[in-house]
């Protein structure tokens, strides 16, 4: 077990389908190696891979997080997984993994409930030691570690939140006690206090990966929670976005943190806005990516300086040129899917994997209405969100 400053959240699993194999027409589970032999026999034919967990440090083994390459992104919560994750088609066949195959088997029994005909249980990395090791050689295997504590938080609709499908990132220290937010929401500052409560941490940098429009960032109210604190909070952005706040961060620079001992390097990647940033941490090998790069999308490129030419040189040239395995963490989706990895998109994403011309008439043919928030947002995002 690692050691994880975020408490493991407790799952309570009804009975569900034997924990090796799952289909409609059932048969008695084989043997781990015809189990192995099987599923790497299904992937050849096109099986997709899910990962049912969250990408969260209580998932991490031993201070690592294990995942197989190309896998689908869709958490288990409340006993259902998202279907908008998965294939629009009954028929696909699907392998399901978690951390040692008891969600995973969960998930095959909702998902036969939801008319998917062929759902078998893969176990997971704590799981048979012998399927993982097939699946991984067939795959490639995912290692991300994590030597603090990594939550990930979604802003919901509300009233439980603002509504803006967000991924909020808090990142603690086990030794330091130091804490670090990314693309707070202002609707959530108190579960994101109460998280960083929980953990015994204190909040030291609020960062953001650029001045949102769908929602007004929750930075400058923590700092306003937190000012009386003998750490104050820091707020950062790019110096590129023409926001204010306590750090202006260039591109190449390296945010640190825990005493020096943890870090983020930061990465222009104008095209969504003039001033938006990766950030890149060298220790896990994940990359924070904002609305540049999500998951089999992208953000739109038509206000705020943003640029679809600008955006696909962005991505090609800063991120796609990255180790397959970095983990991408983004700044929103609205599937249910949280992690990718960089190889993943280089290879499926369906805007960027276009040519640079087809990518810039698309974008430019999307005509979206515009975020419901613009016009409170951005003019609070400029100012890091410090109300007046």
């Amino acid at each position: 077990m690692s050691e994880s400053t975020f408490p493991a959240v407790s799952l309570i699993i009804p009975p569900v389908l034997p924990p090796v194999l799952a289909q409609i027409h059932m048969e008695a589970p084989p043997d781990s190696s015809s189990l192995a032999n099987l599923l790497v026999e299904k992937l050849d034919g096109g099986a997709v891979l899910v990962d049912v967990r969250p990408p969260d440090s209580s998932e991490a083994i031993d201070g690592v997080f294990r995942a197989l390459l190309g896998a689908v992104s869709a958490p288990l919560q409340g006993g259902v997984v998202p279907l908008s994750a998965l294939p629009a088609d009954k028929e696909t066949v699907l392998i399901v993994y978690c951390r040692s195959g008891r969600r995973a088997g969960a998930t095959a029994a909702h998902l036969l409930e939801a008319g998917y005909s062929h759902v078998y249980n893969a176990g997971g990395p704590a799981g048979d030691a012998h399927l993982w090791q097939a699946l991984a050689k067939r795959q490639g295997e995912v290692i991300i570690p994590m030597p603090g504590g990594v939550l990930q938080l979604f802003d919901e609709d509300a009233p439980s939140g603002g509504g803006s499908s967000t991924l909020t990132y808090i990142l603690t220290d086990l030794e330091s006690k130091e804490a670090i937010i990314i693309d707070p929401v202002l609707e959530q500052v108190e579960r994101d206090l109460a998280a960083i409560q929980q953990a015994g941490c204190t909040l030291v940098l609020a960062l953001n990966t650029h001045a949102h429009a769908d929602h007004i960032t929750g930075s400058g109210l923590l700092k306003a929670k937190l000012g009386n604190d003998k750490i104050p909070v820091r707020s950062a952005i790019s110096r590129a976005s023409g926001a204010s706040a306590d750090i202006l961060l260039e591109d190449g620079e390296e945010v640190t943190w825990a005493n020096g001992k943890r870090r983020l390097r930061v990465i222009a990647t104008p095209g969504h806005t003039a001033g938006c940033v990766c950030y890149y941490d060298p220790t896990m090998q994940v990359v924070f990516t904002g609305d540049v790069l999500l998951i089999g999308g992208c953000g739109r490129t038509d206000f705020q300086g943003g640029s679809s030419e600008t955006l696909y040189e962005s991505v090609h040239t800063r991120l796609f040129t990255m180790p397959d395995t970095t983990l991408v963490y983004p700044a929103h989706d609205y599937k249910g899917r949280r992690y990718s990895t960089i190889g993943a998109e280089k290879a499926t994403n369906p805007r960027l994997t276009k040519t640079k011309s087809d990518f810039v008439e698309l974008m430019a043919g999307l005509n979206l209405p515009y975020p419901k928030k613009i016009d409170a947002a951005v003019p609070a995002n400029m100012r890091c969100g410090v109300q007046d």
